[in-house]
C-alpha cells in the first residue's frame, strides 16, 4: 500500500521548470512590453542623433584640410609667376623678405607646409578629442619642436561640455535604457505582491530571474548593434572600408551591455522593489561614470612634474632673450666649427635674420629640451593613469576604446604631432643646407640686376608631408583588453548574483 502511494505521489509530482523554457516565455513576454520598445525608440533617436552630429563635426573639418590644401597649391602658384616676373631686370633689386626666389627670404616668409590628420571612416563612432586636438598644423622651420597649434574659433562652454555623439549615447545613455528596463521589469512582481505565486511553483530563483534579465538582454542587444550600423550608414561613414573597426565595435557594445545587465541582475538579486532597484543602479552608474574619472583626473593632475603652462612660456621668453643677447657669439661660434664657413667669419653679423634663424632654431630648441622632455613625460604618465583608469571605470575605458577605433583618440594625436616633428626636420635637412651655402659662395645671378636674387627654384622638390596610420587591424586588436575585461566583469557578477539567489527571499 505505501508502495503504491509513493509511486502516485512520483506521478502526481510536477516537473521543475528549466532555464530554457522560462527564457523562452520571457523572451515573449519582454518582447510585448510597451517600456522596451519606447526605450529602443528612444535610444533609436539618440544614436541618429548623435551619429548626425559627430559626422556633422568631422565632414567640417575634412572640408577644411581640403581648402587647406586647394589654398596652398593656388599660393604656390602664385610663386611661381612671380618668380618668372622677378628674373625681369630692374633698376633696383627686391628686398629678400619679399623675394621668393631668395632661399632665406622663401624658407621664413613663403614657405606654406601642413601637416593634415584626416578623420577615419569609422569616425562618426566618436568625436573623442577631434574637437579639442587640431587636425592640421603649419610647419615652419623656426618652430620649437614642431608643433604649432592652430584652431578653429569655437565657443569655449561648448567646448567645456562637449559633444552630443553616438560615443556619448553608447557609453552614457545606453546604461540608463538597462537599468530602466532591468529595474522596471525585473521587480514587476515583487511590487505587484506576486512574487509569492512565483515562488510556490516549481522553479527556483536563479532560473527564473536569470531568465528575465538574459531576455530583457537578448532583446536589448541586437537591437543596440542594428541601431549602431543603422546610425553610422545614415551618417554617411564607410562602414565597409573599417570593417575591422565596425566588428570590433560591436564586439565592445555587447561586453558592456553584458557587464550592465550583469550588474543589474546583482542589484534585482537582493529582492528590491523598483525604486530602489533603480536607485542603487543610478549611484552606481554616476559612481562608475562621474565620480571614478573625476577623482581620476584630480590625481592625474598631480602626476610627473611637467612645468605649468605659465612656467613654459616664461622660461622660452627668457631662452630666447638670452639667445638674442649673444647671438652673433653663437652663430660665430657655429661658424668656427664648419670648415665651409669658417672662411666667412666676418659675415656674422651681417646675415639676414632669415639665415640667422638657421643657426638659432635649433640652440633653442637644445636649450629648452629639458622643460619638453618633463613635459613629456608628464604627459606619457598621465595617459597611462588615464588608460589603467578605464579598467576601473568602465564608461571611461569604454569611451577611449571607442575613440581608439574612430581615430579620435590622444595616442593618434601624439603621432600625428611626432609625425609633424619628423616632418619639420625633414624641412630643416632640405633648407638650412642650401641657405647656409649661400653665406660662403653665394649662387651669382644668372640675369645681372634682375629683380629677384634668383638663388632658388626648386619648388617642385620640397618635401611634402606624408603621415602614416596604424592599419585597421591593430586599432581593432587595441580595444581587445578593453572586451575581454569586460566580458571578465560580467562573468564576475553574474557569478555573484547566482550565488546571492540560492533561495527565494523569506520575507515573501
Amino acid at each position: 500500500m505505501s508502495a503504491i502511494a509513493l509511486e502516485t505521489t512520483q506521478i502526481a509530482a510536477p516537473a521543475r521548470v528549466g532555464f530554457a523554457t522560462l527564457l523562452a516565455w520571457e523572451l515573449r513576454h519582454v518582447g510585448r512590453s510597451r517600456l522596451l520598445w519606447t526605450v529602443i525608440g528612444l535610444l533609436a533617436a539618440a544614436m541618429l542623433w548623435g551619429a548626425y552630429s559627430g559626422a556633422a563635426l568631422h565632414r567640417a573639418q575634412d572640408a577644411a584640410i581640403e581648402r587647406s590644401r586647394a589654398s596652398d597649391a593656388q599660393w604656390m602658384r602664385q610663386i611661381r609667376e612671380r618668380a618668372q616676373r622677378y628674373a625681369e631686370p630692374a633698376p633696383t633689386s627686391v628686398p629678400y623678405w619679399q623675394d621668393p626666389t631668395d632661399i632665406a627670404g622663401f624658407s621664413r616668409y613663403f614657405l606654406r607646409a601642413h601637416s593634415y590628420k584626416p578623420n577615419l571612416p569609422l569616425s562618426p563612432l566618436a568625436v573623442g578629442g577631434s574637437d579639442l586636438m587640431p587636425s592640421r598644423l603649419p610647419v615652419k622651420l623656426e618652430t620649437p619642436f614642431g608643433v604649432e597649434p592652430a584652431y578653429d574659433f569655437e565657443n569655449p562652454r561648448g567646448l567645456g561640455l562637449g559633444r552630443f555623439d553616438l560615443g556619448f549615447v553608447l557609453v552614457y545613455l545606453l546604461p540608463i535604457a538597462v537599468i530602466v528596463l532591468i529595474g522596471l521589469l525585473s521587480t514587476f512582481e515583487r511590487d505587484h505582491g506576486m512574487l509569492r505565486l512565483i515562488a510556490a511553483q516549481r522553479v527556483g530563483p536563479r532560473a527564473w530571474l536569470g531568465a528575465r534579465v538574459a531576455a530583457i538582454f537578448a532583446w536589448v542587444m541586437p537591437a543596440t548593434l542594428a541601431l549602431l550600423c543603422l546610425s553610422l550608414s545614415v551618417a554617411g561613414a564607410n562602414l565597409s572600408a573599417a570593417i575591422p573597426e565596425l566588428l570590433a565595435s560591436a564586439a565592445l557594445v555587447v561586453a558592456y551591455l553584458s557587464f550592465w545587465a550583469a550588474l543589474g541582475f546583482v542589484v534585482v538579486s537582493a529582492w528590491p522593489g523598483a525604486a530602489g532597484a533603480i536607485s542603487l543602479m543610478s549611484a552606481l552608474w554616476a559612481l562608475l561614470a562621474i565620480g571614478l574619472p573625476l577623482l581620476g583626473s584630480a590625481l592625474s593632475q598631480r602626476v610627473g612634474d611637467a612645468p605649468t603652462p605659465v612656467a613654459y612660456v616664461d622660461a622660452t621668453r627668457r631662452a630666447n632673450d638670452a639667445i638674442a643677447a649673444e647671438r652673433d657669439a653663437i652663430v660665430g661660434a657655429m661658424f668656427r666649427a664648419r670648415a665651409d664657413l669658417a672662411p666667412a667669419i666676418d659675415k656674422v653679423a651681417s646675415i639676414d635674420y632669415a639665415t640667422r634663424m638657421s643657426f638659432l632654431a635649433p640652440e633653442t630648441e637644445r636649450r629648452l629640451q629639458p622643460l619638453q622632455r618633463r613635459q613629456e613625460h608628464a604627459r606619457d604618465l598621465r595617459e597611462t593613469v588615464s588608460e589603467w583608469a578605464g579598467y576601473l571605470s568602465p564608461p571611461l575605458g569604454m569611451e577611449q576604446a571607442l575613440s581608439l577605433l574612430a581615430g579620435t583618440d590622444a595616442p593618434r594625436q601624439r603621432r600625428f604631432e611626432h609625425q609633424t616633428r619628423v616632418h619639420q626636420l625633414r624641412l630643416r635637412e632640405w633648407f638650412y643646407p642650401r641657405i647656409q651655402r649661400q653665406i660662403a659662395t653665394p649662387t651669382p645671378r644668372p640675369i645681372a640686376n634682375s629683380y629677384g636674387r634668383m638663388n632658388f627654384n626648386e619648388y617642385a622638390d620640397i618635401p611634402v608631408y606624408t603621415g602614416a596610420e596604424l592599419p585597421p587591424l591593430a586599432r581593432a586588436a587595441g580595444v581587445a583588453p578593453m572586451a575581454a575585461w569586460l566580458l571578465l566583469l560580467a562573468a564576475g557578477l553574474c557569478a555573484l548574483a547566482l550565488h546571492r539567489l540560492r533561495r527565494w527571499p523569506t520575507e515573501l
